[in-house]
């Protein structure tokens, strides 16, 4: 095994995040191998440069903004003097109505740092989910909220449809002038969004910078915003960044450059078969992952390669897992986990890559986001694709609309007829016939190859209980084929994880939960409710997946959806028997 560490800095820099790793042999001979040409063709100069020819030599530099983040966030005296005056408006709550790139960073910066001194308390909605609206509603006072609709392109469905909602219930109680003051925008210059925002007199808009996409974003305003109105300094933020903005600079040679280092083992490794990334996150940063699984999924899933990040899977022994996994500790410096330190250590005796990314202080978060996305490019360069588009993303868009059209027009879906009921549970796909739902389960999910892996994906509300039964599901699996695991809620992962699935590595086996909705909910300005739009939206993703050859079932709960997770959990229980020590 090769244990290396970046170099210590002086005493006299200001702190930067570490960065250590414990690889095998092989890894570490490509790793070195790979930096040498790097270093020969000057890989770092010219992601600096901006030089589209570092991936595929088509648009990536149109979208390197992010590389100056004080750049991008113009004004930031003026964004941030308008957040305070915000602040002490007499909100309570802020809620973030946006989806992926627009939504994950503030739900990092809202966990990780939390409220300061006057600071709103924030909550992020990104869900068609109906019963997951009126959750978040039952919750805050309304009256009292300052509602964000985040969008870079400002035609976002789902924020749309939210915002749409919001605004409808706060004007029939407040009339439509005081409705507009609670709502502030952040999105591109000149998209529609701002023309609503005009129109319905929001109380504020703040500009994103068109040069940086949507999932390098949290270092613009999509971010920013969210932090000065959780009470801190955004220039302080970006202040505590700049030692990692120097480390990843072309000067920094490559083992003491943490972005290119990180880049090169997740690259080299995904290369090599090891593309399962799976996070092993502290207590405090475990929602870290769902950003990292949306920046990694999304810039590498494509041109059938790409990193397949593994995020909230529950604990395994080291006999658990398969050979294409490379595990990252995200560590907590202050306040280190010495079950997770453990655990990482079994993982890295046992020959597992085990790489270790060390937060040491929570204001220092800024780093790691940098540190990963300049990782991710570098990766990226490695693969052959372009980091910076999501190719496969408007598929699963056309097909939901055109689910959607069938809906309204009362017409029948592609997979009307199920291939077998039993109980609650309604199973729907082109899998072969059987004769149980523990049947259809074993077969589909028995199929599992080496190398492939086993996703999730439920189209019900987002919360504690839901993800603990997901998570659980997710442990059964791998216990029972030896596969990685993913999870993921809908329409959620489809702004996070939907291109990887499509795009990139076949391998993968999906289980689509869908059910009942309780109520439906209309979005004023929209032909259909969220209960009907995120149906559809499940079925299109699904349409999309089984075209290109991806293996899915899926399963329709009726009635009690508690009632009907517990007979789908008894179901895979029947299916795969755990074997092993679990």
């Amino acid at each position: 095994m090769a244990r290396r560490a970046a170099p210590r800095q002086p005493r006299h820099t200001p702190a930067l995040n570490g960065f250590s790793f414990e690889i095998p042999a092989e890894l570490e001979a490509r790793a070195r191998a790979r930096l040498a040409q790097a270093d020969r063709d000057a890989w770092m100069a010219r992601l600096w440069r901006r030089d589209a020819t570092l991936w595929t030599g088509a648009d990536e530099d149109r979208w390197l903004g992010w590389l100056r983040p004080e750049r991008a966030s113009r004004d930031l005296g003026r964004m941030a003097a308008l957040c305070r005056r915000l602040c002490v408006a007499g909100f309570s709550d802020a809620v973030v109505l946006g989806m992926g790139g627009a939504s994950l960073g503030a739900d990092v910066l809202a966990h990780i740092l939390g409220r300061d001194g006057g600071g709103l308390r924030l909550h992020v909605l990104d869900t068609t989910d109906a019963a997951q609206v009126l959750a978040l509603c039952s919750r805050v006072d309304m009256a009292r909220c300052l509602f964000i609709v985040a969008s870079k392109s400002g035609s976002t469905l789902e924020s749309n449809m939210l915002a749409s909602y919001f605004h409808e219930r706060l004007s029939l109680r407040l009339g439509r002038q005081e409705a507009g003051r609670r709502f502030v925008a952040i999105t591109d210059p000149g998209s529609s969004l701002c023309a609503r925002a005009r129109d319905e007199g929001y109380a504020a808009v703040f500009e994103g910078e068109p040069s940086v996409g949507g999932r390098n974003s949290v270092l613009s305003p999509f971010g920013l915003v969210v932090l000065a109105l959780l009470g801190h300094d955004p220039a302080t933020f970006l202040r505590d960044t700049r030692p990692m903005l120097r480390a990843c600079a072309p000067r920094t040679p490559g083992r003491a450059n943490p972005g290119l280092m990180l880049g090169v083992l997740l690259g080299e490794a995904a290369l090599a078969g090891q593309d399962k990334l799976t996070f092993l996150a502290d207590p405090g940063l475990e929602c870290l992952g769902g950003w990292l699984e949306q920046l990694l999924a999304e810039s590498t899933g494509k041109d059938g390669r790409g990193i397949v990040p593994v995020d909230h899977e529950p604990l395994g022994a080291p006999a658990d897992y398969g050979r294409d996994r490379v595990f990252v500790h995200l560590a907590h410096g202050d306040a280190p986990c010495v079950e997770l330190d453990g655990h990482a250590q079994r993982l890295a005796a046992a020959g597992f890559p085990v790489l270790r990314c060390e937060l040491s202080s929570a204001r220092l978060l800024g780093q790691e986001f940098f540190r990963w996305e300049v990782a991710t490019a570098v990766a990226a360069a490695i693969l052959r694709v372009n980091p910076f588009d999501q190719p496969d993303v408007e598929a699963s868009k056309a097909r939901t609309r055109a689910q959607a059209l069938r809906h309204e027009a009362g017409q029948a879906t592609l997979d009307e007829r199920p291939l077998l009921v039993e109980g609650a549970l309604a199973f729907h796909g082109d899998a072969p016939g059987a004769e149980s739902a523990a049947g259809l389960l074993a077969a589909h999910f028995g199929a599992l190859e080496a190398g492939g892996y086993a996703a999730l994906l439920a189209y019900m509300p987002r919360d504690p209980e839901h993800e603990a039964w997901l998570a659980s599901q997710r442990r059964s699996l791998r216990q029972a084929t030896g596969a990685a695991t993913v999870g993921g809620f809908g329409p959620r992962y489809l702004h996070s994880s939907g291109q990887l699935h499509k795009g990139g590595p076949a391998g993968g086996r999906y289980l689509f939960i869908t059910a009942d909705a309780p109520v439906e909910l209309e979005a004023p300005g929209h032909r259909l409710g969220f209960a009907a739009i995120q149906r559809a939206q499940a079925l299109g993703d699904m349409e999309e997946l089984v075209s290109r050859g991806r293996a899915c079932l899926r399963v329709h709960i009726s009635g009690s959806l508690e009632s009907g997770l517990a007979q789908l959990a008894a179901a895979l229980r029947r299916a795969l028997p755990v074997t092993g020590p679990g």
